[in-house]
């Protein structure tokens, strides 16, 4: 069956994106923008099975560890227990790969526009096509209603929960009635939160589509600082450009959201993207000055969540990682599945016990 390789998602015919998706990541928009120098990912377009998908390619263990079979496989950052021997094995295993993903945790498979999806088929397809390239074929990060994992099991694949995503489902027609959904304890809690920018005399800021470039700098440089404070580079002129290229890409649905403190100076920010159901925020970033005003839980979360409200969005999506602030913030977790092939019994006795450990 012809499979068909591209760099980018420019390079597949229209019909595969939604002009107005509920979730931002199934996007053409998402797809084009959010991505990084030498990030390893590319488009497959299955014709004969109705559909695309998107892939990671790897011939080594470096890169991003989020889409790497065998990391996810073992629940790599994810406090799962694995015996060293085990993990030596699968990365042998494993050494070139070919993992269905796409960055952000969003949908990788995209049933053509008035076309019949044939989920065995696309499997078929991918799997001749990894073979031919010595590849171990995997497939990352799969929400529970995937049509392609039903097909995965009855070939015989192994499926386990490798983690978590977060997202805010209702944020309420306003702040009395998402409060509402609270206990009265952590109703008080919120507000006390709510309040902290007026008491600090700082302001909040939303810009939908109407960001400046003066505005985008300040973005790029509390990035940078949040890249800092996690142990990564600090880079604000490669957070500018993929800033920019998500602007361009996703226009009047691009926003930003600034705190400033009360002398004026940015100190958090978060980057936003719109769709029809829910909303996005891309990446939060925090400056000197941003911990002592409660910052922090108003860009990740309260603005985000009004911002929603005015855009007729019923949601917002989160991340994976640690829950308790989430959770804290009305947040529910859904899992992420992700499936290896019969012939990989190494990265098979990995997923069993990331799934022991995690499907709880």
């Amino acid at each position: 069956m012809t499979v068909r390789q591209y760099t980018a998602a420019d390079g597949l015919p229209a019909g595969y994106w939604n002009a107005d998706p509920a979730d931002p990541r199934a996007s053409h928009a998402w797809l084009t923008a959010n991505r990084w120098p030498e990030d390893g990912v590319r488009f497959l377009e299955v014709p004969g099975a109705g559909a695309a998908c998107a892939v990671r390619l790897q011939d080594d263990h470096s890169g991003f560890s989020r889409m790497n079979c065998t990391d996810v496989s073992a629940g790599s950052g994810r406090a799962v227990d694995q015996p060293e021997a085990d993990v030596k094995e699968a990365r042998a295993e494993g050494l070139r790969q070919l993992n269905v993903c796409a960055l952000g945790y969003g949908p990788s498979v995209f049933p053509a526009g008035g076309a019949e999806f044939d989920a065995d088929a696309l499997v078929t397809a991918l799997e001749e096509y990894a073979g031919a390239q010595g590849r171990l074929l995997s497939f990352l990060h799969l929400d529970e209603d995937s049509p392609v994992l039903p097909r995965l099991r009855e070939r015989g694949w192994s499926v386990g929960v490798t983690d978590r995503y977060f997202r805010i489902p209702d944020v309420g027609a306003d702040e009395d009635a998402y409060l509402a959904g609270f206990s009265a304890h952590r109703r008080r809690r919120l507000r006390r939160e709510l309040t902290s920018l007026a008491e600090a005399g700082a302001t909040a800021e939303i810009h939908q589509g109407d960001a400046t470039e003066e505005i985008q700098r300040e973005v790029a440089r509390l990035e940078a600082c949040s890249d800092e404070k996690h142990g990564l580079p600090g880079d604000p002129a490669r957070l500018l450009r993929v800033n920019e290229r998500l602007r361009e890409a996703f226009g009047p649905g691009y926003c930003v959201i600034l705190v400033r403190d009360r002398h004026g100076t940015a100190v958090a920010s978060s980057t936003v993207v719109l769709g029809a159901r829910e909303v996005l925020p891309r990446m939060v970033g925090l400056g000197p000055g941003s911990a002592e005003i409660g910052a922090y839980f108003h860009v990740a979360y309260h603005l985000p969540m009004r911002l929603a409200r005015g855009h007729g969005a019923r949601g917002v999506l989160l991340s994976t990682g640690t829950p308790t602030a989430k959770l804290h913030r009305g947040a529910v977790a859904r899992p992420l599945l992700s499936a290896v092939p019969p012939g990989a019994p190494a990265h098979h006795a990995l997923l069993r016990r990331t799934d022991t450990a995690l499907a709880v």
